[in-house]
């Protein structure tokens, strides 16, 4: 396999601007360019990175030394983004989450497909240790007969944080379940696996301008029969925020944020292979090497399909069954 230099181009400076700062730190990456609406945002970018940077991204993806497209923009554009981007022969990152609907989901996985490019999503937890000792844990049986997984994500934003595109249906697809609990939603089912139904309540508690939730609770049952729960907020005004996914069966209990490892028995060998520290070293070596991503379109659409059922739920007042 070709080992060349990937070049990257960063669609959308918000958390945008940091992700353009890994690529220009990683082997194998070059920053080639930046797009964003703000000018101000732009003006920085090339500061800092020594990058071209356009206002127009469909102009930016034109550039025949972009192999990898990025879209860092609100959740409502990242399938849009993403196919401009494959229709130009580039692969496609997008960040979290891969869009706001299944069809948008769906129309971006069959266009990378059809164009033969790479799309993966970018889930940062997934490429930390501890997560994945917790995956091969459940991988291997290590709890037995398991009965229950806890999230709970208590977070805060404060009023202007809903002043423009976060908390509403249309570019956010939602709110604290959505936008900050799908990290975590995406490792709970990457942990527990199929979800078989769910019961969801949302509503907003503590803001005045968030249209969607800034609290969701939801019962889920997983295919295998064990139990879940999940608690999202971006309510919680503490100093100290909890982002905690705790699984427990009858060989003993493991989790994150607090990390937990205990075992009624003895402990377990659990060894974790090497791998990407970070997206773009995963699509370096999903492009270079033919290595399987983190998260694919197909991985990447669960965590927004078992978000959308929670939300069905809680509008219909009964319990959904997955798949949607």
């Amino acid at each position: 396999m070709s080992s060349k230099v990937l070049g990257f181009g960063v669609v959308g400076l918000g958390m945008g601007m940091s992700r353009a700062g890994t690529i220009a730190q990683t082997e194998g990456a070059k920053l080639v360019a930046v797009a964003d609406l703000v000018e101000e945002r732009r003006k920085n970018a090339a500061e800092r990175f020594g990058c071209d940077t356009y206002e127009d991204y469909r102009e930016m993806f034109d550039r025949d030394d972009i192999d990898v497209g990025m879209a860092m923009t609100p959740s409502g554009l990242h399938a849009e983004i993403g196919m401009e981007a494959a229709k130009r022969g580039k692969h496609v990152i997008t960040t979290k989450p891969m869009d706001v609907s299944l069809e948008k989901c769906d129309a971006l996985i069959k266009c990378c497909e059809d164009n033969g490019v790479k799309l993966l999503v970018d889930f940062g937890e997934r490429y930390g240790g501890m997560n994945k000792k917790i995956r091969r844990a459940m991988e291997l049986s290590a709890l037995g007969k398991v009965y229950l997984a806890e999230l709970r994500m208590k977070w805060y934003r404060a009023d202007p944080y809903y002043e423009g595109w976060h908390g509403t249906w249309a570019l956010d697809g939602g709110g604290s379940v959505m936008n900050q609990g799908v990290h975590f939603v995406d490792l709970l089912q990457w942990f527990m696996g199929p979800v078989d139904s769910v019961i969801g309540h949302y509503g907003v508690y503590g803001h005045k301008n968030c249209e969607t939730e800034d609290m969701t609770a939801a019962i889920v049952k997983f295919k295998s029969g064990a139990l879940g729960t999940i608690l999202t907020t971006t309510t919680y005004n503490r100093k100290q925020q909890l982002s905690m996914i705790e699984i427990h069966g009858e060989k003993g209990v493991i989790g994150r944020g607090p990390d937990v490892w205990e075992f009624v028995d003895e402990e377990p060998v659990v060894e974790v292979p090497p791998g990407p520290g970070n997206v773009i070293e995963d699509a370096i070596q999903v492009i270079n090497e033919g290595a399987a991503p983190a998260v694919d379109g197909y991985e990447g659409r669960k965590s927004v399909e078992l978000n959308l059922a929670i939300y069905e739920s809680a509008r219909r007042g009964t319990e959904v069954k997955l798949p949607l």
